[in-house]
């Protein structure tokens, strides 16, 4: 049996099929692809909330809920992400695989149909309005994500250093857009941003579990063959290999520790094929309790409360997060360049080793989850191919210390953000 099938079904919209038995529930998403911009970011967000919630059919959302319950107690979120230059908006649904249904009734069909009304047949008042108070309930939950954020001083952190590093690349924006723009959205708005997902985005439909496959194509195909659709492809990530003169931001608030995150570039764009040696790198420099961050920064030297390091293809950057004391800050930025070098001369041995095995561990876990394994799949919508799990870590296998060494010398330094408290007196 082949680890999935990806069926076509109009232009820019796609099935990825990952048949599993041994789940006792399936998994289906639908994932739409915009490019990321400011006009249309909270537009975008908010959209996909609001038709989360109800349809035309079930307008309420007792009447939404008592629809779920019917299919077994199926579930449905959605989620907005950046990847790149893009925004991307996934409506996934959860329900009992079918195997376990009463009558033989197939709950997933009925489930990707009900998906399916949610984007193609929502609920508008006499004017083809969306209603005030639905707006008014998500401009309000879409804000509180926002503040949430801004009060974990940790994804705060990380975002501003985003907004820095890449302030005029679109990945600088917020996925939600921002409050103000948020406040200002209007039902044209979102009505608007609907209609550029149903007809431009790009569109993926994963299936995994043991769904009846051949109707969902059948209802994918009803729903998107009358779209009208007029694809436009997926943005292509703005590279920047080489850093210019690092920028140093320093935010002072009322913070009980202090944050420092670094932003590097990478001076090598990666497909998802030959992603595994920047993964491997960074893992090794600041992944788990063997990394060099992690025993020598925060360990060995005490400078950080945590110091870890997260590699994004996508824009061929490397961040370092740390929770740290701001008389500390100098040294463990100090201390991060000489882990850095370390791994420039080679000296990974252990690290690689545990790194490799952790890694491999990590990737197969993929297969005992069915949430992970569409999260997996969806998550490769902007790419050219996609590669299953079992793909990815034999590549990670084949990764040589060398190319570990030569990860270390693709790095430059672009941004360093500290978050620290006010001064006495301010």
């Amino acid at each position: 049996m082949k680890e999935f099938e990806k069926i076509e079904i109009n232009q820019g919209v796609d099935i990825i099929s990952v048949p599993a038995t041994r789940f006792k529930t399936n998994e289906i998403s639908i994932s739409f692809i915009a490019p990321l911009k400011r006009e249309t970011a909270c537009a975008n967000a908010l959209v996909a909330n609001l038709i989360t919630q109800t349809t035309r059919s079930c307008p309420s959302v007792e009447t939404f809920n008592r629809k779920l319950a019917m299919l077994y107690g199926a579930s449905i979120y959605t989620s907005v992400s950046k990847l790149g230059e893009n925004q991307c908006i996934t409506l996934e649904a959860s329900c009992l695989d079918d195997r376990f249904a009463l009558g033989e009734e197939k709950i997933s069909s009925e489930l990707f149909s009900f998906l399916c009304e949610l984007v193609f047949d929502v609920k508008l008042d006499e004017n083809g309005d969306f209603y005030d108070e639905d707006i008014a309930r998500v401009k309000r939950l879409l804000i509180e994500k926002i503040e949430s954020e801004e009060n974990d001083k940790r994804i705060f952190a990380l975002r501003r250093l985003e907004s820095v590093m890449f302030e005029d690349e679109p990945y600088g924006i917020n996925r939600y857009g921002s409050k103000e723009d948020i406040c200002a959205a209007t039902s044209g708005d979102l009505k608007k941003a609907l209609s550029f997902l149903i007809k431009n985005a790009k569109i993926q439909i994963t299936v995994v579990g043991n769904a009846d496959i051949k109707a969902i194509e059948k209802t994918a195909k009803k729903y998107f063959d009358s779209a009208d659709r007029s694809y436009i492809p997926v943005q292509s990530s703005v590279f920047k290999g080489v850093a210019d003169e690092p920028k140093t931001v320093t935010d002072r608030m009322e913070v009980k520790q202090g944050k420092l995150v670094l932003g590097f570039r990478v001076n090598e764009q990666s497909e998802f094929e030959s992603n595994a040696k920047m993964r491997l790198f960074c893992d090794v420099f600041g992944g788990g309790p063997y990394s060099k961050l992690f025993a020598n920064v925060r360990e060995k030297l005490s400078l950080c409360y945590y110091c870890s390091a997260r590699y994004d293809r996508r824009k061929s950057s490397i961040i370092i997060q740390c929770g740290c004391e701001e008389e500390n800050m100098d040294k463990a930025v100090s201390e991060i360049f000489n882990q850095l070098e370390e791994i420039e001369k080679g000296n990974v041995d252990e690290e690689l080793s545990a790194s490799k095995m952790a890694i491999g561990d990590l990737i197969n876990s993929v297969y005992d989850d069915s949430i992970s394994l569409v999260n997996w799949y969806s998550s490769q919508i902007c790419d050219k191919t996609h590669l299953s799990p079992a793909q990815s870590a034999a590549e990670n296998e084949k990764v040589s210390k060398q190319e570990i060494v030569q990860a270390a010398n693709l790095l430059s330094l672009d941004t360093i953000y500290k978050l620290v408290s006010k001064k006495e007196g301010e």
